[in-house]
C-alpha cells in the first residue's frame, strides 16, 4: 500500500485505484478511508482513478507530533497531490474531512476542477465542544483500529482534537466562500443531527456553482446510511462535471 511522508514526520497511507481522471476521497473524524468509503471505492473506481487516504493520526496513519487540525489536514491533501503528480479532477470530502477541504479552497481554488462536501460546516461552534467530545458516538466508529493508537481512548482524543479544530478555525464568511467558484455538489441527510439540512442549504446557496442533494431517511453518514442513492448522485455529479478528454 503507498505511503508518504508528511509533516512532523508522519506517514500517510492511501490506497490508489482504478484509472481514468483522478478522484480524492477524505473521510470523517476518527473514520477511516477503508470505512466511510466503503460503499463508495468500488463503484467508483471502475470510472476513475480513485486515492483514498486515512487522515493522519487515523487507520494506517500516523502522527507522531500530533498535529492534526483542519489546516493540517489541507496541507497533507496538498502534499498528496505533489507526490501523485496529478491535478485531482475532484475531490469529495466527509464531515470534518469536507470542512478541511472547504477551507482550502476557498483561498486554493485551482486545487481541483469539481468538489463534494457531504455534512460540511461554515462555522465551528465552540459551545458544541463539550459534547461533540463526550458523544455517545456509533459503536462502529469506536471500535475502528488506528494502528498507531498509544491508548484505548484515541479515538476520543482524535475527535477532541478536531472539535477544537473545527471551533476554533473554521469560519468561512461569504466572501470566502464566493472564491470557490468550481462546481460543487452539497450533500445532507434530512436526519443529519450533527448539520441540519437548513446549513448545506445555506451553503449551496452561497456558492457561486452550489448545487443541493438532500438525501431522505439519512443522518449524517450519508455514505452508509443511503449509498445506492449517493453513488448515483456522486457519478452524474462527476460526469457532468469531471473532464475525460
Amino acid at each position: 500500500m503507498p505511503q508518504l511522508q508528511v509533516a512532523g514526520s508522519a506517514q500517510l497511507h492511501y490506497d490508489d485505484e482504478g484509472s481514468g481522471p483522478l478522484v480524492i476521497l477524505i473521510h470523517g473524524g476518527t473514520g477511516t478511508g477503508a470505512y466511510d468509503w466503503e460503499f463508495q471505492r468500488g463503484p467508483l473506481s471502475r470510472h476513475f482513478r480513485l486515492v483514498t487516504p486515512d487522515l493522519r493520526g487515523h487507520g494506517r496513519s500516523s502522527d507522531p507530533e500530533w498535529l492534526l487540525s483542519l489546516d493540517q489536514i489541507a496541507d497533507d491533501t496538498l502534499a498528496l497531490i505533489d507526490a501523485l503528480g496529478e491535478r485531482p479532477a475532484a475531490i469529495v470530502g466527509f464531515s470534518i474531512g469536507a470542512n478541511a477541504m472547504l477551507r482550502m479552497l476557498c483561498s486554493r481554488p485551482d486545487v481541483t476542477d469539481a468538489f463534494v462536501a457531504i455534512g460540511a460546516s461554515r462555522f465551528g461552534q465552540p459551545e458544541r465542544v463539550p459534547a461533540i467530545v463526550s458523544g455517545p458516538w456509533p459503536v462502529e466508529l469506536v471500535a475502528l483500529r488506528h494502528e498507531h493508537a498509544a491508548d484505548p481512548d484515541h479515538w476520543r482524543r482524535l475527535r477532541e482534537r478536531l472539535a477544537h479544530s473545527w471551533a476554533e478555525d473554521l469560519a468561512l464568511d461569504e466572501a470566502s466562500l464566493r472564491r470557490v467558484g468550481i462546481p460543487t455538489l452539497v450533500v445532507c441527510g434530512d436526519r443529519d443531527n450533527i448539520e441540519p439540512v437548513e446549513s448545506a442549504l445555506e451553503l449551496a446557496r452561497t456558492l457561486p456553482a452550489g448545487e443541493l442533494l438532500v438525501l431522505p431517511r439519512a443522518g449524517h453518514f450519508v455514505s452508509r446510511d443511503r449509498p445506492d442513492e449517493l453513488n448515483a448522485a456522486l457519478q452524474g455529479f462527476l460526469e457532468r462535471h469531471v473532464d475525460r478528454s
